[in-house]
């Protein structure tokens, strides 16, 4: 089962260095919203007073009042009582006072000599005030114009812009990784069908792999074309070879079955005998090994869905052991399995026919999904279970080796376990044989991952 967040997935890895980038991003900008606005504010405001700054030292320099002409010439805003504009002139011990300061005082240290000083402050009735003042030259020591303005107003405007900048830009950075998520998933969207092209090549389906790709993508994409084209021509080879071994070895056997009868037909039994056991010995070996071969010259085919086939199977095995009052219990999952169909009926076949010919009167078949050990994946558990004699314990571990048998009397070549055996190793499982502890006959287990590579060998 896969975590919400797989550290490997090239698609996630690419998604996480674009988000934190973009993250990143934002982060700078929110910074620069926080600041900026600020600074262009304080800079017009500036501009503003320095500028009153100029005009008042301009009006005050020669004029007969200095007073009337600081207050005639500094405007409306600056006599309105705390209206948030202020100004002080400062001549040697005399000081004057815009009539907006009322009774407040403007305390600013003076700067030096042809200088000037800005500054933030805190001013009358709570205000903030943005101070400039600047030493000009005249008799004396000079002319200190000092000019303030309010900016809580302005203040209070960029703090609520840049909240609705920042909202904009969370929203923003919300749109812009969902857009390069689904840029990603489309983006590497051929390796998806790639891997589903090859599963479905798995199961026996048909499935070209027509897909274009990224430049870097569409190479692996070619191999595999070319890889399961040559697994194809290379299976049809086996499969030919299988089948020109089968019909070369009729005659040579029909032949020597042939001398066989005639040593018996001319007195000669014994040597008959012997030359009929070797015989059966070699068809029972060719057939092993010809099976081996079909195994291995056919690829996986069109899946097992195991309630209607091994419903048909079971029909046709009470066919066969009609005389017979064999009982069959079954416990199927609904999972239609990813395994060639005709290795899973041949599997289930000897199993079902084993346990047919040693069961008294049940046989119970059982497929399951179990949880996987160590790899964290899903296993597909097969079990048989008769309620037959049972295997006695020396023989257990021996169970599938070819040639075996239990018992002499009992038709057949000892060839059926060991095909289950070839079968199972293909597909990369394992099967053990153990006292079945449900029916007290034999237990044969088999457990198949079940996204198991098919291995042909």
């Amino acid at each position: 089962m896969k975590t919400a967040f797989d550290p490997h997935s090239l698609r996630n890895r690419l998604s996480l260095v674009l988000s934190l980038v973009l993250l990143g991003a934002g982060t700078l900008l929110a910074f620069g919203l926080q600041d900026f606005p600020r600074r262009l504010v304080e800079d017009y405001v500036l501009s503003r007073l320095q500028h009153d700054a100029d005009l008042l030292y301009v009006r005050v320099l020669d004029a007969a009042d200095a007073d009337a002409a600081a207050q005639a010439a500094a405007g409306t805003v600056y006599q309105l009582p705390l209206s948030g504009h202020y100004f002080t002139i400062r001549q040697g011990e005399r000081l004057i006072r815009s009539r907006s300061l009322w009774d407040e005082d403007l305390e600013v240290a003076a700067p030096g000599e042809r200088a000037q000083l800005v500054r933030r402050q805190p001013g009358p009735a709570g205000q903030t005030l943005l101070v400039y003042a600047k030493h000009f030259p005249a008799a004396g020591d000079g002319i200190v114009v000092t000019v303030a303005e309010d900016l809580v107003r302005l203040d209070d405007a960029v703090a609520a812009f840049g909240r609705r900048m920042l909202i904009g830009l969370v929203v923003a950075l919300v749109v812009l990784v969902v857009v390069q998520r689904r840029l990603l998933v489309r983006g590497l969207a051929p390796l998806d069908e790639a891997v589903d092209a090859c599963r479905r090549l798995e199961r026996g389906e048909a499935a070209a792999l027509e897909i274009r790709a990224p430049t870097e993508v569409q190479p692996m994409l070619d191999a595999v074309n070319r890889l399961a084209r040559h697994q194809t021509q290379r299976l049809g080879r086996v499969r030919h070879a299988a089948g020109n071994l089968s019909h070369a070895l009729k005659s040579p056997l029909a032949v020597l079955a042939q001398c066989a009868d005639d040593l018996a037909a001319s007195g000669e039994p014994s040597q008959a005998d012997t030359i009929r056991t070797q015989l059966e010995g070699m068809r029972a070996t060719i057939e092993r090994e010809l099976r081996r071969a079909r195994l291995a010259g056919r690829g996986p085919g069109a899946g097992f869905d195991p309630g209607p086939e091994l419903g048909t199977l079971v029909t046709a095995l009470k066919r066969l052991h009609a005389g017979r009052e064999i009982a069959f219990e079954l416990d199927l999952s609904e999972t239609r399995l990813g395994f060639d169909r005709e290795d899973m009926l041949e599997l289930f076949g000897n199993l079902l026919d084993n346990a047919c010919k040693w069961a008294r009167s049940r046989v119970r078949v059982a497929v399951k999904i179990q949880p996987g050990v160590g790899s964290g994946g899903e296993l597909v558990e097969l079990r048989v279970d008769d309620d037959g004699p049972g295997v006695a314990p020396g023989l257990l571990d021996r169970l599938g080796t070819a040639g075996l048998r239990g018992d002499e009397q009992r038709p057949g070549h000892g060839l059926g376990l060991a095909i289950v055996g070839d079968i199972v190793a293909q597909y990369g499982g394992t099967v053990s044989y153990a006292p079945s502890a449900a029916l007290g006959g034999l237990s044969a287990v088999v457990r198949i991952p079940l996204q198991a590579p098919y291995s042909p060998a």
